[in-house]
């Protein structure tokens, strides 16, 4: 294939979203039609989980290919430790520069070394708005009607954006725009990134966004005890550090219409730049892929943020579209993962013989399905003795189950007191209410699991550098 015929590719990423913000997804009630535009001209993967949690790690992993644990990259931590990807590693927009692509960053890269050929500088801050935990002194927060989480980090979780469309991701999508009118007739293909920050912190839908779900209209999930004592300890741990139960009702139903919110502001940049490849020509030979690096709890059970393995965090959008080669209109429902994002866009791109022998994953649209994904995790408190520094946090999902426990940093299986996890039938309780891991009638089910898993960290070790340190760091 010459580098006149191969296709563009446009990823579109977005930032701590959660599946059920989107009608593609099931949630009738979410307004977001162009982005379920995009899902309904291609193939919506339907169970695709993150590699991790936690922006950092998700975003090295799929990028390099690699998962988290083989490249020393476990928590958010890891970004500012001078940390560095091992030896070998190469990011796939670098293979796809070396094909011929033009590589473009426009956006949050918030990976260890940004691998583009050419980066648009935009200020990812919101200032002089705000930042993550507060308005600047020029406005009165009563008057934006903003909700702090109740911690010592007091991010905010709702409210109005004062600078309306004087945001990052309004600026990043003009910086799109200009890039795509930008795209000539015998231009070499290009690889763009465009990564939004929205709907992560601080949740400010600018108006009139703010507005877009009425009172009652979102079924929210108020806090419920129950969902709680069920959990494992270290889940328990982290809602104890955000005390999601302190906000009242009406906060935390305004906490969800404001995050909607968000979700339907980018819903409508998303819209402006797929319009932009309709206007100039280029839809027919771009790829596009929409994923986001993980979701976000809402309070359902005392968490309010990141860094848990429930659906609404480790499950993500993952939709595929190019016209006439990816099937549209289609909900695939096997497992998947975000480490599969390379080797799918190096075949659909005719470039397959150029894949890294190391890169992880599998092309999404041929061969046989996943029976099991994996998730890797170390949180980011080093002073907390509900998280020791010498266990890290394992997920494995298949069809019907999901599983995550502590495991040893080195990639050792722990003794059974210390192991601490959530397992969930997801056949028979999709909302993960019942936590069914002490429970003596699933002990099989736990040992098979821990089977795959240790297998799986058999077959990929541990980078030795994890062995050798314990990553600190306070969580953001």
């Amino acid at each position: 294939m010459t580098t006149e015929t191969k296709p563009s590719v446009l990823w579109i990423q977005t930032d701590e979203q959660r599946p059920d913000s989107l009608g593609c997804y099931g949630s009738r009630w979410a307004k977001t039609p162009r982005i379920d535009a995009l899902a309904a001209s291609g193939t919506v993967m339907h169970n695709a989980v993150c590699q991790s949690p936690a922006c950092v790690p998700s975003r090295c992993s799929q990028i390099t290919a690699r998962y988290p644990h083989e490249i020393g990259i476990v928590n958010n931590s890891a970004l500012g430790s001078g940390r560095c990807y091992p030896v070998g590693v190469t990011p796939f927009p670098a293979v796809f520069e070396g094909a011929g692509y033009t590589t473009v960053q426009i956006g949050k890269d918030h990976t260890m070394a940004s691998p583009w050929g050419r980066a648009v500088s935009l200020d990812q801050k919101f200032s002089p708005y705000c930042d993550a935990r507060g308005l600047t002194s020029n406005y009165d927060e009563a008057d934006y009607r903003v909700v702090h989480r109740p911690d010592e980090r007091a991010l905010i979780l709702a409210g109005t954006y004062p600078g309306g469309e004087d945001n990052p991701d309004r600026h990043k999508t003009d910086a799109c725009l200009q890039f795509l009118r930008g795209v000539r007739k015998g231009d070499a293909p290009f690889m763009l990134h465009l990564s939004y920050i929205w709907p992560h912190t601080p949740v400010l839908a600018p108006s009139p966004w703010e507005s877009t779900y009425r009172e009652g209209e979102i079924p929210v999930k108020h806090y419920d005890r129950s969902m709680y004592e069920t959990r494992s300890q270290c889940d328990r741990a982290m809602a104890d550090i955000h005390h999601m139960e302190k906000l009242s009702r009406a906060q935390i139903d305004q906490m969800w219409r404001d995050y909607m919110g968000c979700v339907a502001y980018v819903d409508s940049l998303v819209g402006a730049v797929l319009g932009c490849l309709e206007e100039t020509g280029l839809r027919e030979s771009t790829i596009v892929l929409y994923s986001s690096d993980h979701g976000k709890m809402l309070g359902e059970w005392g968490s309010g943020e990141k860094c848990v393995f429930d659906s609404e965090v480790w499950r993500v959008p993952f939709i595929w579209s190019w016209p006439g080669r990816i099937p549209e209109g289609k909900r695939d429902t096997s497992v998947c993962e975000l480490v599969d994002t390379a080797k799918t866009l190096m075949h659909l791109a005719g470039i397959p013989e150029l894949i890294p022998p190391d890169y992880r994953g599998r092309n999404l649209f041929s061969g046989p399905s996943a029976q099991a994904v994996f998730g890797v995790q170390r949180q980011d408190v080093s002073d907390n003795p509900d998280f020791p520094p010498d266990l890290m946090q394992v997920a494995v999902r298949t069809e019907q189950f999901r599983m995550d426990l502590r495991w040893g940093i080195d990639g050792s299986e722990p003794s059974l007191d210390r192991m601490d996890g959530n397992l969930f039938d997801l056949e028979e309780d999709p909302h993960e209410r019942k936590n069914l891991f002490e429970e003596k009638e699933c002990r099989n089910v736990v040992g098979s699991l821990c089977g795959t898993i240790a297998s799986w960290l058999e077959a990929i070790p541990v980078d030795p550098r994890l062995r050798a340190e314990e990553l600190q760091g306070r969580m953001y």
